[in-house]
Protein backbone atom coordinates (compact mmCIF):
# COMPACT_ATOMS: atom_id res chain seq x y z
CA UNK A 1 0.00 0.00 0.00
CA UNK A 2 1.45 3.30 -0.79
CA UNK A 3 2.59 5.63 1.77
CA UNK A 4 1.11 9.23 2.17
CA UNK A 5 1.93 12.12 3.88
CA UNK A 6 -2.39 14.14 4.81
CA UNK A 7 -2.02 14.54 8.35
CA UNK A 8 0.90 14.15 10.91
CA UNK A 9 -0.77 10.72 11.55
CA UNK A 10 -0.29 9.23 8.88
CA UNK A 11 3.40 8.77 9.58
CA UNK A 12 2.88 8.56 13.79
CA UNK A 13 5.01 9.66 16.13
CA UNK A 14 8.44 7.88 15.78
CA UNK A 15 8.27 8.85 12.20
CA UNK A 16 7.93 12.52 12.97
CA UNK A 17 10.62 12.35 15.20
CA UNK A 18 13.20 10.30 13.04
CA UNK A 19 12.47 12.63 10.13
CA UNK A 20 12.81 15.65 13.28
CA UNK A 21 16.17 14.04 13.71
CA UNK A 22 17.62 13.26 10.24
CA UNK A 23 16.67 17.21 9.26
CA UNK A 24 18.60 18.34 12.13
CA UNK A 25 21.72 16.06 11.40
CA UNK A 26 21.61 17.12 7.67
CA UNK A 27 21.35 20.59 8.33
CA UNK A 28 24.15 20.38 10.55
CA UNK A 29 26.15 18.26 7.72
CA UNK A 30 25.28 21.37 5.49
CA UNK A 31 27.04 24.05 7.63
CA UNK A 32 28.78 26.50 4.95
CA UNK A 33 28.33 24.19 1.92
CA UNK A 34 26.39 26.02 -0.98
CA UNK A 35 22.48 25.73 -0.90
CA UNK A 36 22.42 24.14 -4.41
CA UNK A 37 25.19 21.49 -3.49
CA UNK A 38 23.50 18.05 -2.55
CA UNK A 39 24.03 15.86 0.22
CA UNK A 40 26.82 13.26 0.18
CA UNK A 41 24.01 10.59 0.03
CA UNK A 42 21.59 12.11 -2.07
CA UNK A 43 18.97 9.95 -0.93
CA UNK A 44 16.32 11.31 -3.69
CA UNK A 45 18.80 11.23 -6.41
CA UNK A 46 16.40 10.48 -9.60
CA UNK A 47 13.50 10.68 -7.69
CA UNK A 48 11.36 13.75 -9.18
CA UNK A 49 8.62 15.53 -7.31
CA UNK A 50 5.50 16.82 -8.84
CA UNK A 51 4.55 20.01 -6.70
CA UNK A 52 0.84 21.03 -7.40
CA UNK A 53 -0.13 24.55 -6.35
CA UNK A 54 -3.49 25.61 -6.63
CA UNK A 55 -3.28 28.31 -3.95
CA UNK A 56 0.01 31.23 -4.26
CA UNK A 57 3.50 29.80 -2.14
CA UNK A 58 6.82 31.09 -1.49
CA UNK A 59 7.65 29.36 1.42
CA UNK A 60 6.26 26.08 0.55
CA UNK A 61 7.56 26.29 -3.15
CA UNK A 62 10.94 27.59 -2.63
CA UNK A 63 11.71 25.20 1.20
CA UNK A 64 10.40 21.85 -1.45
CA UNK A 65 12.36 22.47 -4.41
CA UNK A 66 15.11 23.46 -2.33
CA UNK A 67 14.92 20.43 0.04
CA UNK A 68 14.70 18.14 -3.42
CA UNK A 69 17.72 19.81 -4.36
CA UNK A 70 19.57 18.89 -1.27
CA UNK A 71 18.84 15.24 -1.01
CA UNK A 72 19.57 15.06 -4.68
CA UNK A 73 16.46 15.17 -6.35
CA UNK A 74 14.40 17.18 -8.80
CA UNK A 75 10.82 19.30 -8.87
CA UNK A 76 8.24 20.41 -11.64
CA UNK A 77 5.80 22.75 -10.87
CA UNK A 78 2.26 22.60 -11.70
CA UNK A 79 -0.42 25.32 -11.11
CA UNK A 80 -4.17 25.57 -12.58
CA UNK A 81 -2.43 28.10 -15.61
CA UNK A 82 0.06 25.66 -16.55
CA UNK A 83 -2.10 22.00 -16.01
CA UNK A 84 -4.74 20.93 -17.17
CA UNK A 85 -6.41 20.69 -13.71
CA UNK A 86 -7.41 24.17 -14.41
CA UNK A 87 -9.11 22.69 -17.50
CA UNK A 88 -11.37 20.61 -15.71
CA UNK A 89 -8.82 17.35 -15.39
CA UNK A 90 -10.40 15.25 -13.20
CA UNK A 91 -8.26 15.10 -9.84
CA UNK A 92 -8.51 10.90 -10.32
CA UNK A 93 -6.89 11.90 -14.11
CA UNK A 94 -4.25 13.80 -12.67
CA UNK A 95 -3.52 11.20 -10.07
CA UNK A 96 -3.13 8.24 -12.57
CA UNK A 97 -0.83 10.48 -15.20
CA UNK A 98 1.45 11.82 -12.25
CA UNK A 99 2.28 8.85 -10.97
CA UNK A 100 3.19 7.34 -14.01
CA UNK A 101 5.78 10.35 -14.62
CA UNK A 102 7.40 11.34 -11.07
CA UNK A 103 8.13 9.46 -7.93
CA UNK A 104 6.06 11.83 -5.60
CA UNK A 105 3.24 14.17 -5.77
CA UNK A 106 2.76 17.52 -3.05
CA UNK A 107 -0.38 19.69 -3.95
CA UNK A 108 -1.39 22.91 -1.83
CA UNK A 109 -4.88 23.24 -2.14
CA UNK A 110 -8.65 25.05 0.09
CA UNK A 111 -9.81 21.65 -0.31
CA UNK A 112 -8.85 18.69 1.96
CA UNK A 113 -11.13 16.14 0.32
CA UNK A 114 -9.39 17.00 -3.17
CA UNK A 115 -6.00 15.96 -1.43
CA UNK A 116 -7.61 12.53 -0.18
CA UNK A 117 -8.97 12.13 -3.69
CA UNK A 118 -5.80 12.25 -5.55
CA UNK A 119 -4.18 10.11 -2.68
CA UNK A 120 -6.52 7.37 -3.28
CA UNK A 121 -6.46 7.12 -7.18
CA UNK A 122 -2.30 7.99 -7.04
CA UNK A 123 0.30 5.35 -7.13
CA UNK A 124 3.08 7.19 -5.17
CA UNK A 125 3.18 9.04 -2.34
CA UNK A 126 1.21 12.20 -1.65
CA UNK A 127 2.14 15.06 0.52
CA UNK A 128 0.01 17.77 1.89
CA UNK A 129 1.33 21.29 1.34
CA UNK A 130 -1.66 22.67 2.72
CA UNK A 131 -5.40 22.56 2.65
CA UNK A 132 -8.49 23.88 4.64
CA UNK A 133 -8.21 21.23 6.84
CA UNK A 134 -4.37 21.21 8.48
CA UNK A 135 -0.85 21.82 7.56
CA UNK A 136 1.36 19.04 8.47
CA UNK A 137 4.65 19.80 7.21
CA UNK A 138 4.28 23.71 8.71
CA UNK A 139 4.08 21.94 11.86
CA UNK A 140 7.52 19.64 10.91
CA UNK A 141 9.16 22.59 10.47
CA UNK A 142 7.56 24.29 13.74
CA UNK A 143 8.61 21.42 16.02
CA UNK A 144 12.63 21.38 14.37
CA UNK A 145 12.89 25.40 15.16
CA UNK A 146 11.41 25.01 18.89
CA UNK A 147 14.02 21.66 19.57
CA UNK A 148 16.73 24.14 18.20
CA UNK A 149 15.97 26.77 20.23
CA UNK A 150 16.05 24.58 23.85
CA UNK A 151 12.71 23.26 24.14
CA UNK A 152 12.30 19.56 24.90
CA UNK A 153 8.72 18.51 23.27
CA UNK A 154 7.31 16.54 25.69
CA UNK A 155 5.79 17.86 28.19
CA UNK A 156 6.13 21.61 26.81
CA UNK A 157 3.58 23.82 26.92
CA UNK A 158 1.98 25.44 24.00
CA UNK A 159 -0.74 28.41 23.32
CA UNK A 160 -2.29 29.07 20.43
CA UNK A 161 -4.41 32.69 19.70
CA UNK A 162 -6.62 33.16 17.07
CA UNK A 163 -9.04 30.90 14.95
CA UNK A 164 -9.48 27.24 14.58
CA UNK A 165 -7.84 27.14 11.63
CA UNK A 166 -5.63 24.03 9.76
CA UNK A 167 -2.43 25.29 11.54
CA UNK A 168 -3.62 24.66 14.84
CA UNK A 169 -5.56 21.66 14.04
CA UNK A 170 -2.06 20.20 13.23
CA UNK A 171 -0.53 21.57 16.10
CA UNK A 172 -3.45 19.46 18.33
CA UNK A 173 -2.25 16.34 16.60
CA UNK A 174 1.20 17.39 16.83
CA UNK A 175 0.45 17.08 20.98
CA UNK A 176 -1.21 13.55 20.95
CA UNK A 177 2.51 12.40 18.97
CA UNK A 178 4.97 13.97 20.91
CA UNK A 179 3.54 14.02 24.04
CA UNK A 180 2.96 18.29 24.40
CA UNK A 181 0.37 20.29 25.81
CA UNK A 182 -2.07 23.33 24.24
CA UNK A 183 -4.15 25.70 25.11
CA UNK A 184 -6.12 27.18 22.36
CA UNK A 185 -7.28 30.81 22.91
CA UNK A 186 -9.97 31.29 20.28
CA UNK A 187 -13.33 33.80 20.35
CA UNK A 188 -16.87 32.74 20.41
CA UNK A 189 -17.55 30.99 17.00
CA UNK A 190 -13.75 29.95 15.25
CA UNK A 191 -13.46 27.10 17.42
CA UNK A 192 -11.04 23.96 15.89
CA UNK A 193 -12.16 20.92 14.52
CA UNK A 194 -13.08 18.67 17.91
CA UNK A 195 -11.83 15.72 16.40
CA UNK A 196 -7.97 16.97 16.25
CA UNK A 197 -8.75 17.63 20.00
CA UNK A 198 -10.52 14.39 20.92
CA UNK A 199 -7.89 12.31 18.86
CA UNK A 200 -4.56 13.80 20.72
CA UNK A 201 -6.21 13.24 24.26
CA UNK A 202 -6.82 9.65 23.38
CA UNK A 203 -2.97 9.81 23.10
CA UNK A 204 -2.52 11.72 26.55
CA UNK A 205 -2.03 15.60 25.51
CA UNK A 206 -4.12 17.97 27.21
CA UNK A 207 -5.79 20.11 25.06
CA UNK A 208 -7.52 23.18 26.30
CA UNK A 209 -10.00 25.70 25.22
CA UNK A 210 -10.63 29.30 26.58
CA UNK A 211 -11.87 32.50 24.82
CA UNK A 212 -8.93 34.67 26.94
CA UNK A 213 -5.77 35.04 25.18
CA UNK A 214 -3.75 35.84 28.12
CA UNK A 215 -5.54 32.66 29.30
CA UNK A 216 -4.19 31.01 27.19
CA UNK A 217 -0.29 32.52 27.02
CA UNK A 218 -0.24 31.86 30.56
CA UNK A 219 2.95 29.96 31.84
CA UNK A 220 3.24 28.74 28.15
CA UNK A 221 6.61 27.44 26.85
CA UNK A 222 5.73 28.21 23.09
CA UNK A 223 3.44 30.49 22.17
CA UNK A 224 1.56 30.70 18.36
CA UNK A 225 -0.48 32.33 16.22
CA UNK A 226 -1.24 33.16 13.03
CA UNK A 227 -3.42 35.31 10.32
CA UNK A 228 -6.74 35.92 10.98
CA UNK A 229 -7.66 35.97 7.05
CA UNK A 230 -5.79 32.99 5.07
CA UNK A 231 -5.28 33.17 1.69
CA UNK A 232 -8.61 33.04 -0.71
CA UNK A 233 -10.43 33.85 2.44
CA UNK A 234 -13.07 37.08 2.20
CA UNK A 235 -12.52 39.55 4.68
Amino acid sequence: MTRHFLNLSDAGGDAVAAMINDAIDRKAARAGKPRGMADADAPLAGHVLAMIFEKNSTRTRVSFDMAMRQLGGTSLILDGGTSQLGRGETVADTARVLSRMCDVIMIRTDDHAKIEEMAHHATVPVINGLTDLSHPCQIMADLLTVIEHGTALPGSQWAWLGDGNNVLHSIVEAAGLMKFDVRMGCPEGYDPDPAFAKAARALGATITLTRDPAEAARGADIVVTDTWISMGQAH
